[in-house]
């Protein structure tokens, strides 16, 4: 039994040391390939890309440019010529204007708005606000005009009451300087000292006398007193004269107004020419009734103006009729403003044009042209015919202190939208209104032209074949900076994969070595194993061994 058993044992440390080799056989296989990844892996890293990043130089280029007075010109590229005897180089150039263009823009959620009396349903038609529209600007034309002539017969009976007052003035000057007569002394106007009669005619022929009297002393004194009572201030060196007739306690006349008889007394100032017809007394004075007949036709312009006026202003506005320009201007806006008709854009008013200025035909008619060239298929191209003439539905409105205009059927088409309270942003109509504006446009141009250069190959000069002028050349260095910075970022998005490339090549060699460290350590215990088996083993085999040498020795004897 005992040799059976060792036999036995034997066997097994023989089957497990089997097991050890195969098993380290399979893990020197599976480090094989692991190895095998590792080295790929350090060849994939051999093989990427290290980013560099970019150099300015690579974005720096010598740039020509000139300018023709009116635009600042760039040359672009040249390209030689090798057969025209007269031009040498094939120039592309570009420069930048500001280019009248129109643009469509269009408005989320617009909100218009309508006008109009509740009772006038539904809304009018383009044709009926047109028509109302043109009829209220025609009678505002009409009202206008008829002001307009209503205070130009006021300025013109103005004018001739002017005139008129101006003859009367004339004759009252005429009339003060020939009513009095000097009884005393002929050609003497003023008595130079102590008293002198004048007598004053009147219209019936009659003469009412007076006596002038130089004042002087204390008589003088007591004068200018009573003047400055009433606000007069007379000085030193003027002559003052008393008069005396039945009217009156105090009579004072200045010389320089003797001519006119002032009177002053306690009561106050009154001229003594008052009353007297001074056409009658021109005539009656001076035997002439030029200045008389003047004054008639004066008063006639006057009556005639003020005819003229009665009839304008009457044309205007009759009080006692109710009729007149003004009136039906009143009514034709009353009947435009009782329609229910597009009024307001959210806060902008709109207003409906029936005619265009010069400034806004031009400013329309840009933007049809511009949509039809865009091939934009939009409401304002149906308002003009195909000559560009205005047919009419378009509205303006201001926004951000910008004008811009719609159509009718742009703002209808919006106000239904509204109406629906349709709360989908995509669903909602976006209303389209227009503008033109001047816009920066780049402008290319190819042409052959003449480039002549210095003594160090650098272009100093060039003329156009479409232009008679040379054009002095500047050179300057130009970076392009967005180049570069566009450069710069995917310099920094390849440096990025780089790095995230290299991590993962780490990360994945960093699992290998983990995973071959294990399987080394698993070797290393299998050899162990191996080595303890192959030491029992030799010790079984030393035990069978004396079995078998002491069993051949008991039974060979």
């Amino acid at each position: 039994m005992g040799m059976a058993a060792s036999q036995a044992r034997y066997l097994a440390l023989v089957a497990r040391k089997s097991n050890c080799e195969y098993e380290g056989q399979q893990i020197n296989q599976a480090r094989t390939v692991l190895a095998n990844q590792s080295a790929n892996l350090f060849n994939q890293m051999l093989g990427l890309n290290v980013p560099v990043p970019p150099s300015t130089q690579d974005f720096t280029k010598i740039q020509y440019s000139y300018s023709d007075g009116t635009n600042a010109s760039t040359i672009d590229s040249w390209n030689q010529l090798a057969n025209d005897p007269e031009y040498n180089y094939l120039v592309k150039t570009h420069y930048y204007t500001d280019r009248y263009t129109g643009s469509v823009k269009k408005m989320n959620d617009p909100q218009v708005t309508m006008s109009g009396s509740i009772y006038a349903q539904p809304v009018a038609s383009l044709e009926e606000i047109s028509a109302a529209k043109i009829a209220m600007e025609q009678a505002y034309a009409a009202a206008e005009a008829a002001r307009a002539l209503l205070e130009d017969k006021q300025a013109n009976l103005r004018a001739a009451q002017a005139q008129l007052d101006l003859l009367k003035s004339q004759a009252e000057v005429t009339v003060s300087e020939n009513i009095l007569t000097n009884v005393q002394g002929e050609g003497e106007p003023y008595p130079a000292e102590g008293a002198a009669t004048y007598t004053l005619k009147n219209q019936s022929g009659g003469a009412d006398e007076y006596i002038l009297t130089k004042l002087g002393g204390a008589d003088l004194a007591d004068v200018k007193d009573k003047l400055a009572k009433l606000g007069i201030t007379v000085g030193d060196d003027e002559n003052l004269y008393s008069y005396t007739d039945a009217s009156a306690e105090v009579h004072i006349a200045r010389e320089a107004d003797i001519r006119k008889l002032t009177k002053v007394t306690a009561e106050g100032t009154e001229n003594v020419l008052k009353g007297y017809n001074y056409n009658a007394l021109v005539t009656a004075t001076t035997g002439d009734d030029s200045l008389a007949k003047q004054i008639e036709a004066a008063e006639n312009v006057v009556e005639s103006a003020q005819a003229a006026v009665t009839a304008a202003s009457n044309a205007y506005y009759n009080e006692e009729t109710g009729t007149g320009a003004k009136v039906d201007y009143e009514n034709a806006k009353k009947a435009y403003d009782t329609l229910v008709k597009p009024s307001y854009v959210g806060n902008s008013e709109l207003t409906l044009l029936t005619t265009l200025t010069d400034e806004q035909a031009t400013e329309l008619r840009q933007v049809v042209e511009d949509m039809i060239a865009n091939d934009v298929n939009t409401d304002i191209i149906n308002c003009f015919d195909a000559e560009g003439n205005y047919l009419g539905g378009v509205y303006t409105f201001d926004l951000n202190g910008v004008t811009y205009y719609t159509t009718y059927n742009n703002l209808i088409d919006a106000y239904a939208s509204n109406q629906l309270s349709n709360n989908d942003i995509d669903g909602q109509y976006k209303m389209p209104y227009y503008n033109a504006s001047y816009v920066s446009t780049r402008v290319d141009q190819e042409l052959k032209a003449l480039m002549e250069t210095d003594g160090n190959g650098r272009f100093t000069s060039v003329r156009f074949e479409n232009d008679s002028i040379t054009y002095a050349l500047n050179m300057e260095t130009i970076t392009d900076d967005a180049a570069y910075q566009d450069a710069m970022n995917q310099y920094y998005y390849e440096n990025a994969k780089y790095d995230k490339a290299v991590q993962d090549i780490n990360a994945k060699t960093s699992l290998i070595q983990q995973e071959d460290r294990q399987l080394e350590l698993r070797l290393k215990q299998l050899d162990t194993e191996q080595n303890a088996l192959k030491t029992e083993m030799d010790a079984v085999q030393k035990v069978v061994k004396d079995n078998i040498e002491n069993s051949f020795k008991t039974f060979g004897g």
